[in-house]
């Protein structure tokens, strides 16, 4: 049976997501027929052409919102062709004349640029040439997706229709966005997946869902082949799909795609190949006799260190482009720059941490690969696509194999730059910090949470402030960029808490140690210690919709005695400026206003 992998809309197009590289690699490594192909990337630029920006502004005429746009169509409609081969990395010569105001039609996006640099006077804080081009062509492109976003209310540059997804317990809203809709960018998404479909001629689909925003557009392309070519059958899986559909009982989404699965892809994924009868499904979800049905055969999963390097033929690594939209260098790493993506370890090394899904395979089941191993995934990465960064995406990097690892780029003197995601813990030490540094580690992120250890120990994140203070001292000292990913909301935390964090930020960044953070709300989770045993942690579950559908965000009373909804405000407005190097003088609870 021959298998296309997709990839729906929409992603960061600056690189492959790293599902169906790894996927196609080891259902070919079965002897499986396999192939794959991107299409939040082909939309994207469908959109970002002359022939996309044509069939744009005809699509908006008339529309008294994108007058401002409409006004503009020539000048924006001549300089896209050159902006892209820019972003691709295939016309570098255009910096020179991309780097001028005046190259450009300005949107809001350029405008409120324009403003900040009138205002700060920072000369877009010291960027050559190239940088301030890709920075400029990157709000370009963003005003051209917010003119976007009028015609179709789905359509969002990195989070197509997420708000649709994010809460959803029955199938009922969805399907009916999906039988209204006809817009451009759905007319386009047929379109090319008419043009995979007639390529490949493929027995099996299957669509990774990564997130709530990717859904919409998966069941898009899974409805349209439904429609046009029955015969081929259908599956989603990936992490919204491993998150929200574990207790599926509707069987509305059965009329758009025969199977769905659960965590890890690879067994349940080769055996619908395979053809196997429902006894022998691994983690399946499927209709029989209208009744949704969950089949697992029990297998173990495949180890981590046995599966082969990911494969990307049938992507087309050169019309991948970056996007440089904010001026923070860390930022910047998740929508600029070729990142191949691997796994060194399935799961978390942790798994402790009270607000996190730890009762879900993609975090409890810890299964690390040897650094010889990881080693042989990136030769082989770099010989495939030509490029040597790495962004290694799992869920926290292990200290033991970091140490492993990097011995491992030094003996065999791999020129590489690679980043990813670590905890802020004490094993991370200076020496094994700097074997990091010299092993081609450019960047950290993690959580730093709350910000404050009473909390940090009521989530169990095995941190407290002064140690993870230490350690992104020792970052810095090495030259390793860091961010910080960080919580307001959680269960207890009091409003002075939350200031006191804001103030533990302002003073880690105004010293240079930390580079970059963001503020999430807690969000509780149905798979979560704290959705367990709420009250200990001081709240109050709340009565859920209950449609069969997704399950995840549950509701809750936390008896915050303060807006939230401001505080997030003004932790993030702080935040923000303090990135930019200013506010640093403003007294923390003067951000509130």
């Amino acid at each position: 049976m021959k298998t296309l992998l997709i990839t729906p809309p929409l992603l960061q197009p600056n690189t492959p997501y790293a599902a169906t590289p790894i996927l196609t690699a080891w259902l070919r490594s079965q002897g499986q027929e396999a192939v794959q192909a991107d299409l939040s990337l082909e939309l994207l630029l469908k959109l970002f052409s002359n022939d996309g920006l044509a069939q744009l502004f005809r699509a908006l005429e008339g529309n008294p919102e994108a007058a401002g746009f409409l006004a503009f169509e020539e000048e924006y409609c001549a300089v896209i062709g050159e902006v892209m081969e820019f972003l691709q990395d295939r016309k570098p010569s255009a910096a020179k004349r991309l780097a001028k105001r005046g190259s450009f039609p300005e949107g809001p996006n350029l405008i409120r640029a324009y403003e900040q640099e009138e205002q700060f006077s920072w000369d877009f804080r010291g960027l050559d040439r190239h940088d301030r081009a890709r920075h400029l062509c990157s709000l370009y492109l963003d005003d051209i997706a917010e003119a976007a976003a009028l015609l179709d209310p789905h359509f969002g540059f990195s989070r197509y229709a997420e708000h649709l997804a994010a809460s959803l317990p029955s199938f009922g809203k969805i399907q009916e966005a999906l039988e209204s809709s006809g817009s451009l960018f759905v007319r386009t998404l047929e379109k090319l997946t008419d043009e995979q479909i007639e390529k490949h001629n493929p027995q099996l689909v299957a669509i990774t869902v990564p997130f709530p925003g990717c859904l919409f557009g998966a069941l898009c392309i899974a409805r349209w082949i439904k429609q046009t070519r029955p015969e081929i059958r259908i599956t989603l899986g990936g992490g919204y799909v491993n998150t929200e559909l574990r207790e599926l009982t509707d069987p509305a989404i059965f009329e758009t795609v025969d199977f769905i699965t659960l965590d890890s892809g690879m067994l349940p994924l080769l055996r619908i190949a395979e053809g196997a009868e429902p006894a022998k499904l691994v983690r399946t979800f499927v209709r029989e006799n209208g009744t949704v049905r969950f089949y697992d055969s029990g297998e173990p999963p495949i180890v981590h260190d046995t599966i082969p390097s990911p494969i990307y033929d049938g992507l087309s690594l050169d019309r991948y482009f970056g996007l440089f939209e904010v001026l923070n260098p860390v930022t910047r790493l998740w929508s600029d720059g070729r990142w191949n993506k691997l796994v060194l370890a399935h799961g978390c090394c942790w798994k402790r941490c009270a607000f996190c899904d730890t009762t879900i395979d993609y975090i409890c089941r810890y299964d690390p690969a040897r650094p010889a191993t990881v080693c042989d995934w990136m030769e082989s990465v770099i010989a495939a696509t030509g490029f040597n960064g790495f962004h290694f995406v799992d869920e926290a990097l292990p200290p033991a194999l970091l140490d492993g690892l990097c011995d491992e780029i030094l003996r065999r003197r791999l020129k590489v730059e690679w980043w990813g995601n670590i905890r802020f813990e004490k094993r991370l030490s200076m020496p094994l910090i700097e074997k990091m540094a010299a092993a081609g580690c450019i960047a950290v992120t993690g959580g730093l949470e709350t910000c404050c250890d009473r909390t940090l120990k009521l989530m169990n994140k095995g941190i407290t402030v002064a140690g993870a203070e230490g350690v992104l001292a020792d970052f810095a000292e090495a030259g390793i960029m860091t961010h910080a990913y960080l919580m307001y909301g959680f269960p207890t935390q009091t409003l002075e808490e939350t200031f006191q964090g804001l103030e533990t930020v302002r003073r880690l960044m105004e010293s240079g140690v930390l580079h970059s953070a963001y503020w999430h709300r807690f969000a509780l989770t149905a798979h979560s210690e704290i959705a367990r045993d709420p009250e200990r942690f001081g709240i109050k579950l709340l009565p859920e919709a209950s449609g069969g559908f997704a399950r995840n965000e549950i509701p809750f009373d936390g008896q915050f005695d303060y807006d939230l909804a401001a505080v997030g405000e003004a932790l993030r407005t702080a935040t923000y400026n303090y990135q930019h190097g200013t506010g640093f003088d403003v007294p923390v609870m003067d951000w509130l206003g």
